[in-house]
């Protein structure tokens, strides 16, 4: 199997009316190509799926193209400013290796490099080069001092003890003869993690208070930082412990010779000065003045435009892509929503896109961990032979971090139809039903909602999630729960929703955050001291331990994950309640609810949620149906257990399928399991799955408010 030639990106991601959409396409090949506009139904081209559904779409920018391969160029770096020429100077820093043994650069200017290799420093000026030969360790925090004065280039570098109180364990200093004369430097501009921002940074780990300055005695020059050094002393000093939701940099030198942060390298992490007494970066941000930089990095691939198109102001809402065509086919989803102030309809789908970026590119299925099942498409083999095309939230990064960050600014090859029915693909399963029950709606996404909170719903009387919301910011989610105040009606249709709190990049919403924190079934965990997200200084983790469980909003919570096949539903003893007789209206009654579906088994399965009053599920929901059988890889959440013993199965490895009335007239129905949107098709929509869920949807569009039952 060949890995895809042609890929694209689009943006923006989720767009209105009148917006311009810029397409970004390479062709590996260099083969021409087809572009078109279509409306995607349903993505889910599995022998057992739904089946692929698309719209063709008459557009302007629809006809043949010249392919060319545009690059991908992975590395964090930051641009220090430019300098004016310089005869005399000295620089300091600290840094933090993480992979020390690697050729890397650690700072370039002109005529200058300063070069790790073989867990050595480097310091090349000119044409002269000195060798600084302490050995650098892996994750210890080294100073690295050089100056360049009349005739000589002197160095020196220490490193400090495991903590930042510890006495230095080493240090070593050489100087050498330039073997040219000293010339004033041209103009230019100083980098770190990087000689040649073309091709992307090229060094792993963290840097902290770099500076620049007319000091070149060595002694003196040590002792000098950002924050106490004598201002005439300075040509720059960089603080990065200021503004640290920005991508740019603070000169506190006076000088102003602000920088620039490129592709997300990750701040808010503890610095040489962390003591461990604080946890938040907020409460000593000294403490956090560290960049930790990866060669991996790629937040924005910044492709050239290769076509734009306006969208018609009289478009209707909907999952639309850009098809591309060679020899092969790329499908570049994107999301269009009613404008603001125009016509509304009663029903909106709320795609889930902070999940998507989450999950965006992921190789956990590609040949390791848990989930390994190897490639199985051109576009699972172009992630195999492309690392450089960027991570999900889900990977390490070469240096063995976590991944804290993702955008849509790249190729992202997994938010498509006829991929993996996963997030993105997954959620077409109910674009597909509610068009096959001709019910009228309007596709609004996370972006969205984050930017605008309730107001973007303020005109539905239904929101449907997707199968998988499991990423939200503190707005969206108080964008639902403020809605649901007033009267809304929610239809939470899938599982392990508003599980991790992330933040948005407060300049670029394409950008989202992640912060791991000490609980929860997770991939890595963040590092100690950095549990608060650069973006916003809020407090990762689970919205569980947030004292926010989704029990509290949608009635049900996280229970277990399992991907051995589903099962089915049965219908509890409360299910004969007059509250929920409108839901099983017109089912044969024989007990089992969903034996089917496009998940082997059943529509319970994957990821599935359980009723639990301790955990803030209303004490007068309903339960309709609880599933039962399930397969042996159906396993407890980690969160759902304290001590390393076995945990036994139990009846808590469930999906809990409820109702419940809110105090606003409005009411919720979650269904606690990701599979279920899969077994709605079966049958051509003609099952108990989709009776029932029509019957919710039927109800909750009736303008009779319900009968809040009070507890």
């Amino acid at each position: 199997m060949e890995a895809k030639k042609l890929v694209g990106y689009l943006q923006p991601l989720s767009a209105y009316p009148g917006d311009v959409i810029s397409v970004k396409v390479s062709s590996d090949s260099g083969a021409d190509y087809h572009a078109s506009l279509v409306k995607l139904i349903c993505g889910d081209n599995r022998d057992r799926g739904t089946g692929y559904q698309e719209e063709i779409i008459p557009a302007t920018f629809e006809g043949n193209y010249s392919g060319r391969e545009q690059h991908l160029v992975p590395g964090s770096y930051a641009c220090l400013g430019e300098l004016q020429g310089l005869t005399e100077f000295g620089f300091s820093c600290w840094f933090y290796p993480t992979l020390p043994d690697k050729d890397q650069v650690l700072l370039a200017g002109p005529g200058l490099t300063v070069r790790i290799k073989n867990a050595t420093c480097y310091v090349h000026y000119l044409e002269t080069s000195l060798e600084l030969s302490l050995h650098l360790h892996r994750k210890r925090w080294h100073q690295l001092s050089f100056s360049v004065s009349a005739g000589c280039l002197a160095g020196k570098i220490k490193r400090l003890g495991r903590g930042a109180g510890e006495v230095q364990k080493r240090e070593f200093s050489l100087q050498a003869d330039l073997n040219s004369p000293l010339l004033q430097l041209q103009n230019g501009h100083w980098w770190l993690a990087t000689d040649d921002p073309e091709q992307g940074g090229k060094y792993n780990g963290r840097i902290e208070a770099p500076l620049l300055s007319t000091v070149v005695d060595l002694g003196v020059l040590e002792q000098m930082s950002p924050a106490t050094a004598n201002r005439d002393q300075l040509i720059a000093a960089w603080d990065f412990s200021r503004d640290m939701a920005s991508d740019e940099f603070t000169d506190i030198s006076g000088n102003n010779i602000a920088g620039k942060f490129y592709q997300q390298p990750t701040r808010a992490v503890t610095g040489v000065h962390w003591d461990s007494s604080v946890q938040r970066w907020t409460d000593k941000p000294e403490h956090y003045g560290a960049v930790h930089f990866h060669d991996d990095d790629l937040i924005d691939a910044g492709w050239d435009t290769d076509f734009s198109f306006q969208l018609p102001q009289d478009m209707t809402s909907g999952v639309y892509a850009v098809k591309l065509t060679s020899t092969e086919e790329d499908l570049i989803p994107f999301f269009v929503s009613p404008g603001p102030g125009s016509a509304k309809n009663n029903v909106a789908l709320l795609m889930s896109t902070a999940t998507y970026l989450a999950y965006a590119n992921q190789r956990m299925s590609l040949g390791h961990g848990m989930f390994g099942r190897g490639p199985r498409s051109p576009s699972d083999m172009y992630l195999v032979e492309n690392p450089e095309v960027g991570n999900s939230l889900y990977e390490h990064h070469n240096d063995g971090s976590g991944v804290h960050f993702s955008s849509y600014l790249r190729p992202l090859l997994n938010i498509k139809p006829k991929t993996t029915t996963w997030a993105f693909n997954a959620d077409t399963n109910l674009t597909a039903w509610l068009n096959a029950i001709d019910q009228p709606f309007d596709i609004i996404t996370d972006e969205q909602l984050h930017l605008h909170g309730d107001d973007l719903l303020a005109d539905y009387r239904v929101l449907i999630t997707g199968t998988h919301p499991e990423y939200y910011s503190t707005n969206m989610l108080d964008g639902v729960s403020n809605w649901m105040d007033k009267g809304g009606r929610l239809m939470y249709m899938g599982g392990n929703g508003f599980y991790w709190r992330v933040a948005y990049h407060p300049d670029n919403p394409a950008i989202i955050e992640v912060r791991r924190a000490e609980d929860g079934t997770r991939a890595w965990i963040a590092e100690s001291g950095e549990y608060y997200h650069q973006f916003t200084g809020e407090y990762g983790g689970l919205w569980r331990r947030l004292g926010r469980p989704p029990n509290e909003l949608v009635g049900i919570g996280f229970a277990a994950q399992g991907f051995d096949g589903g099962t089915h539903y049965r219908l509890s003893r409360q299910s004969s309640d007059l509250r929920v007789s409108f839901i099983l209206q017109g089912l044969d009654g024989n007990g089992l609810i969903g034996d089917h579906g496009t998940q082997a088994g059943g529509a319970a399965g994957e990821e599935i949620d359980r009723f639990d009053t301790k955990l803030g599920s209303p004490a007068h929901a309903i339960v309709i149906a609880s599933s039962e059988d399930h397969k042996p890889g159906m396993l407890r959440a980690k969160e759902e257990f304290l001590m390393t013993v076995e945990v036994p199965r139990s009846e808590e490895v469930r999906a809990d399928m409820i109702f419940f009335e809110t105090p606003s007239g409005g009411a919720v129905f979650s269904t606690g399991s990701i599979s279920y949107a899969g077994s709605l098709s079966t049958n051509n929509y003609k099952n108990d799955i989709a009776r029932l869920t029509g019957n919710v949807l039927t109800r909750f569009l009736d303008v009779k408010a319900f009968d809040y039952p009070g507890v």
